[in-house]
């Protein structure tokens, strides 16, 4: 308790904020939710959100007034952030004021001013960003207390554009949302995750009100919090405004296509290092993935972002020059150095969240990333590429990401596969579902050959051979770490399946050509690893690798379970058994068939060599909610695999 007054007065002394000298400054609707009963909710909620009111009014110039309101009450000590308000601006953005009161649960109320605000740079990847946020810190949290903001904030969008969110990680229990259009504006608003509210209508208001929302759950492997929680978008449209509105993707499709217009002018130095890597002499395709490596390789990733440069590219010919740029700047060089060769592209904004946009997710500006679609002549290639899209007009679109500079030339990303992008041509465009690698391209083979002493101590060399996207991520570890941080990547891997072991050596193949499969070697001796029961030993075929994902049995699952990608993964172990010793009993096959995975596994005895093979392959990104009792069946018959036991006895 000492420590949490002495934090308060912290509070007090660095921001400024001081008790308030009359309770009448409480606003009546901050008072009005505080003096709400007191639900039940489950032990784990840490805050709950009493009120969440939101008043949006657009001008006659298109301007955006929000209003917004929010009351919370703290449940546990994890709440205490909810005493806290921050709220984005950037240069387009006004914020008017904030406000934030607290009333505790001994009747203590708390004031913070508009004047106690702090203000921070939201850049993070940006050489260069104006984004920023103000921040407001009631103090008086804590459990029981309930905390109350105000603020106002005016902007004028690129598009018509607004966003009701009414569910959130806590429950909710009163959200509104209020509109005042113009005369003669119209809107239209679309419900994403939860069915369509109808608003209450008068005089050219609209409030809509959503109540008792559910929290969104953590659970392992859950889709992305924005494809869960329920929330609108809702678009404005007026004749006055029409470049600013569109009721289609093709209309926003042509927004794009129109903001980026003038960007693709090349220079002399450009079209000169054009013809230097990939002069004619070279196949198409070849031609194509040698630009495209540059782009990936050559261009620092690098963004300043101010204003409408946060989604418009710098022009081709300065990112070029500079040598570097953000998302949208590689793909912008990409896409006009591959027209110096004659080949199209199409600029294609995406979320790099699978599971954010869907087929039936409503026109909106909600991307953060962009990437290329480029179109293959007839011919180009001979073996099957998984980024490959076939579209009925453009043809073969082969989906390539610039930013991503460890997947290689032909493949996606995992978290772009099976997800929408919005391909962007000189006409308009549509959304597109983007392909899915096959499991095969996925994999982790492990072939280990190992010994066994009759002290129980085995000894031996594994290799591990890694394709697709399982290769990626361990790269993107290799990257930021050396020798000695590679040495105990190993060693924790293997120190999760092996009580006492010593690395005797390791090596890795390939870190740095995404083209080839990454390779891990490792020697290795781990000391009692069988253990002895009189003339027997005991021993796991299975050494190291746990296959099974995670699943919460004391809990019913909410939504589906979400993989990478499809994925293969295999093992092939042999343990020369050691001297005076033969196989007894072996573990019985394992063998599960969905219709979404499949696990497979064998001892055998060969003589003086103790065999086993498994093999586990996933050809899904997603388990329906519905499907999860199949998924706990294979996750069961996985770990009831990987804890068998070979029994050895003496031979006399």
């Amino acid at each position: 308790m000492l420590k949490n007054k002495f934090a308060t007065l912290i509070c007090f002394f660095v921001f400024g904020i001081v008790p308030l000298a009359s309770a009448t400054s409480v606003p009546d609707w901050l008072r009005s939710a505080a003096l709400q009963p007191v639900k039940k909710y489950a032990d784990d909620v840490n805050a709950v959100m009493l009120l969440d009111d939101q008043e949006t009014t657009v001008t006659e110039n298109g301007d955006i007034v929000t209003h917004q309101r929010s009351v919370y009450r703290i449940l546990r000590p994890e709440g205490r952030r909810f005493a806290t308000l921050e709220v984005g601006f950037s240069s387009d953005t006004k914020i008017n004021y904030m406000r934030g009161w607290s009333i505790t649960a001994k009747g203590e109320e708390y004031e913070a001013k508009n004047k106690d605000t702090l203000e921070r740079s939201l850049t993070t990847f940006e050489v260069f960003s104006d984004d920023k946020e103000k921040i407001l810190l009631v103090p008086g949290a804590d459990v029981g207390t309930v905390v109350g903001f105000e603020y106002e904030q005016r902007h004028h969008p690129y598009i018509f554009q607004d966003w009701w969110g009414f569910q959130s990680t806590i429950p909710v229990e009163k959200s509104r949302y209020t509109l005042r259009l113009p005369q003669n504006w119209e809107y239209r608003a679309s419900f994403i995750n939860h069915a369509d509210i109808s608003p209450v209508e008068s005089g050219g208001t609209y409030i809509w009100e959503a109540s008792d929302m559910p929290r969104v759950q953590h659970e392992h492997n859950e889709p992305p919090y924005r494809a869960l929680a329920g929330h609108a978008v809702i678009t404005f449209f007026s004749e006055k405004a029409h470049d600013n509105t569109y009721k289609s993707w093709s209309d926003l499709a042509a927004w794009h296509a129109r903001l980026i217009a003038g960007s693709f002018t090349p220079s002399t130095a450009m079209q000169q290092k054009v013809q230097e890597l990939a002069p004619p002499t070279l196949p198409i395709l070849e031609r194509i993935k040698a630009l495209a490596h540059f782009s990936q390789a050559d261009i620092r990733y690098a963004a300043i972002e101010v204003g409408i440069g946060g989604l418009r590219p710098h022009s081709a010919a300065d990112v070029f020059a500079h040598r570097y740029g953000d998302c949208k700047d590689k793909a912008t060089l990409l896409k006009t150095m591959l027209e110096q060769i004659g080949v199209k592209s199409f600029y294609m904004p995406i979320h790099d969240e699978r599971g954010i946009f869907t087929a039936k997710t409503p026109p909106n500006l909600g991307f953060d990333h962009v990437i290329l679609a480029i179109q293959l002549p007839e011919s180009s290639f001979k073996s099957p590429l998984p980024a490959l899209y076939e579209d009925p007009k453009l043809g073969h679109l082969l989906i390539f990401d610039p930013t991503n500079d460890l997947v290689p030339f032909g493949q996606l990303p995992y978290y772009e596969q099976d997800s929408f992008a919005l391909l962007v041509t000189e006409n308009g465009g549509q959304l597109i579902h983007l392909p899915v690698t096959p499991a095969e391209m996925n994999t982790v083979h492990r072939n280990a050959k190992m010994s066994l002493l009759p002290d129980g101590t085995l000894l031996g060399e594994i290799e591990e051979r890694r394709s697709g996207y399982l290769a990626m991520i361990s790269r993107m570890y290799l990257r930021q770490s050396g020798l000695n941080d590679r040495k105990k990547m190993i060693e924790h891997f293997l120190g999760s399946d092996l009580a006492s072991f010593q690395m005797d050596s390791f090596d890795v193949e390939n870190a740095d050509d995404i083209d080839k499969d990454l390779v891990f070697r490792y020697k290795f001796t781990a000391v009692h690893y069988a253990k002895n029961a009189g003339p027997l030993l005991l021993v796991r075929p299975r050494i190291v690798g746990e296959m099974a994902g995670a699943l919460d049995s004391t809990k019913p699952r909410h939504y589906d379970y979400e993989f990478d990608a499809p994925f293969l993964r295999s093992d092939s172990v042999e343990i020369a058994l050691p001297d005076g010793y033969s196989v007894d009993e072996l573990p019985a096959p394992a063998h599960t068939v969905l219709s979404f995975a499949e696990y497979q596994s064998k001892a055998e005895n060969s003589g003086k060599v103790l065999k086993y093979n498994r093999e586990y392959k996933v050809d899904t990104t997603s388990v329906p909610v519905d499907k999860i009792g199949e998924l706990r069946q294979i996750f069961s018959t996985i770990n009831a695999d990987e804890r068998e036991i070979a029994v050895l006895k003496k031979v006399n």
